[in-house]
């Protein structure tokens, strides 16, 4: 009998409207998605691959659209709810500012909601009815996507959000130098993003390292706090940042323009001459505490603190050597990172010096001495040290006499860190000791310190300083890694 009208909507068991290229960019990760390919083999939940793929649609596609419950097949209507609730949420919009267009970043977002969401799922408990109806078991799924509540599915939008977040901002910012776009293969990248986000210690470093770095980018923003260059004469030059504003004037006016240009190639404009307070960049130095006792939130802030502060230091063109260190009889692990490092490089010390932990004792002598021994190596004059342990440790005077030795003749400057402990030997041989309770109460304001080290000056060498409320008028824990007004 002939049907007379427009034909009736497809029927889909996706909820989320998509077109074939969609289908490919899913197809084309999954692959190097090993977590969440290994999630969708494990689950026993029907319409998993469904619900995975609607998840990655909504995360990555620029412009999403939901199907109307007349499209979507009775056993989907569940994923479709589930869909069309996260859609209204403001955490689901603030999660795709992360992975919108990005493969890599979907497929790790939509592995973390997923493992979450069928987490959720599995622990509804079934219907007895499920069993003996045929069609029950995806009924019985449906329902259950429905079950998960508003309130969950918004937390479990968030934590995906802040955990994407602390990855993509870590990787992003070691896997490139200043100026320059991040550009790595998809499965070194998700892999990467994957083992930093499933291991608590290296998320917790990744989202603490994220606050310090933004609270450093964010001081150097202030352009009056940075003397690193004086006016001290008049040149001519081609650099138009430099040129001076009678030379500029002449770019705004009509008449006067092709002179201007005219200046510029022939390098005849008048600019400032600057000089450079130091013209090579001091070497830094981060000795961090690996002993037994620095276990827990304390390993967590002092690693993320000293990658916080590496990261700006390399943005300085200024190289960094990190020691961790335990007892005398234990290896010390020393990463070097230099500016001119590849991105793949830059990644692999940054996940070596984050992971590695040796426990036992604690011993000063050992890392210090490799200092010495490195800089004496390097002939390097201008170095800096930052030396955080929550351990005390006798030190030799006859090293102690070494030592001053060494930073008179190379120009080293200690700070030192000491947390729940006095510091006694340390004080010896440190320019400025700040101390830090044991729950790390001023852990934050400690940070900022580090964050914005190379930016102020005025530091009073030879005093204890406790950590203060940062501020602009709050001397830095690093003030003397810049020379003092009367310093050449």
């Amino acid at each position: 009998m002939a049907v007379f009208g427009p034909p009736g909507p497809a029927i889909s068991r996706s909820a989320i409207v998509h077109d074939p290229f969609d289908e490919e960019a899913f197809q084309q990760i999954l692959p190097k998605a090993t977590g969440l390919r290994l999630l969708l083999n494990e689950s026993e939940l029907p319409l998993a691959n469904e619900l995975a793929f609607d998840l990655f649609c909504s995360f990555y596609k620029y412009f999403v659209k939901l199907r109307s419950p007349a499209e979507i097949a009775p056993e989907a209507q569940g994923n479709r709810d589930l869909l069309g609730r996260a859609l209204d949420l403001r955490e689901h919009e603030k999660l795709r500012g992360f992975t919108k267009l990005k493969p890599a970043e979907t497929a790790l977002a939509t592995e973390l909601v997923l493992d979450a969401l069928l987490q959720e799922i599995a622990r509804r408990p079934q219907t007895p009815e499920a069993s003996t109806e045929p069609q029950e078991p995806s009924d019985s799924s449906s329902e259950s996507a429905r079950g998960v509540t508003t309130e969950r599915l918004r937390e479990v939008l968030k934590d995906a959000r802040e955990d994407l977040q602390s990855v993509t901002e870590l990787v992003a910012a070691w896997s490139a130098g200043a100026g320059q776009e991040t550009r790595l293969p998809s499965e070194l990248k998700l892999r990467l993003m994957r083992d930093i986000v499933r291991n608590p210690r290296l998320r917790m470093i990744a989202r603490l390292f994220g606050r310090y770095r933004r609270l450093g980018l964010r001081e150097r923003t202030l352009p009056a706090m940075r003397a690193s260059q004086e006016v001290v004469d008049f040149v001519q030059g081609g650099d138009v940042a430099r040129a001076l504003a009678g030379e500029l004037s002449s770019f705004a006016m009509e008449e006067r323009e092709d002179l201007f240009y005219s200046k510029v190639v022939t390098r005849s404009l008048l600019i400032y001459e600057l000089w450079r307070r130091e013209e090579e960049p001091r070497a830094v130095y981060l000795c961090i505490d690996n002993s037994g006792s620095m276990a827990g939130e304390k390993e967590v802030w002092a690693k993320a603190s000293a990658l916080a502060l590496a990261h700006l230091a390399l943005a300085e063109d200024r190289p960094v050597e990190v020691v961790l260190f335990g007892d005398a009889a234990d290896p010390l692990r020393v990463v070097s990172m230099r500016p001119a490092d590849d991105p793949s490089t830059r990644l692999e010390k940054l996940l070596d010096v984050a992971s590695y932990f040796l426990g036992g004792g604690t011993d000063f002598v050992k890392p210090l001495s490799h200092v010495l021994e490195a800089i004496e190596a390097e002939h390097h004059t201008g170095n800096d040290l930052l030396f955080v342990s929550d351990g005390l440790c006798p030190i030799p005077d006859e090293f102690i006499r070494r030592f001053h030795d060494a930073k008179a003749r190379y120009d080293l400057r200690v700070t030192s860190v000491l947390i729940g402990e006095e510091p006694f030997a340390l004080s010896e041989i440190s320019d400025t000791v700040h101390r830090l309770d044991e729950a790390l109460e001023a852990g934050e304001a400690l940070a900022a310190h580090f964050a914005s080290a190379f930016l102020e000056r005025g530091h009073e060498s030879g005093r204890a300083v406790r950590p203060l409320r940062p501020g602009r008028g709050t001397p830095l824990l690093f003030d003397h890694f810049l020379p003092g007004p009367d310093e050449p």
